[in-house]
């Protein structure tokens, strides 16, 4: 199996994607697609996706672009612009694209959106990149 498509396989298997109803749809060298539908164990005291679920899931999709390459990356700073919510009911998408990568670390930047291509929330996240699994903290 090609590592793209043993990303995508292990993705949507991971406890997290079964946790909160994520689908990885298609994974490629530096880019990522998912999506998810808003249920109402999703949303906060106003009834908008919670935050901290949005983040989850830019975070998963975001995680199977990073591992798309041939090497392991491992989350270590993130930033995210929260611009509009979600409700129950709403499918929302994500994708996610390798922007830089350098020796030790590279960034990918992730963009989710609901139906109507609004977008909800930008994310900019910094991996460490690791060759082999000894070197994993």
């Amino acid at each position: 199996m090609d590592r793209c498509k043993e990303i995508k396989q292990r993705f949507n298997e991971c406890n997290v994607s079964t946790l909160l109803g994520i689908t990885i749809d298609h994974v490629e060298e530096g880019l990522a697609r998912g999506r998810m539908a808003v249920t109402r164990d999703h949303t906060n005291v106003f009834g908008g996706i919670h935050g901290g679920i949005l983040f989850a899931f830019a975070d998963q999709v975001g995680g199977a672009c990073g591992n798309s390459m041939d090497y392991r990356a491992l989350l270590v700073e993130s930033v995210a612009r929260f611009k509009k919510t979600a409700r129950e009911g709403e499918v929302i998408y994500a994708e996610a694209r390798l922007v830089h990568s350098r020796k030790k670390v590279d960034r990918i930047e992730i963009t989710v959106t609901n139906g109507a291509n609004e977008i909800l929330a930008t994310l900019k996240m910094t991996s460490l990149i690791v060759r082999n699994a000894a070197e994993t903290p």
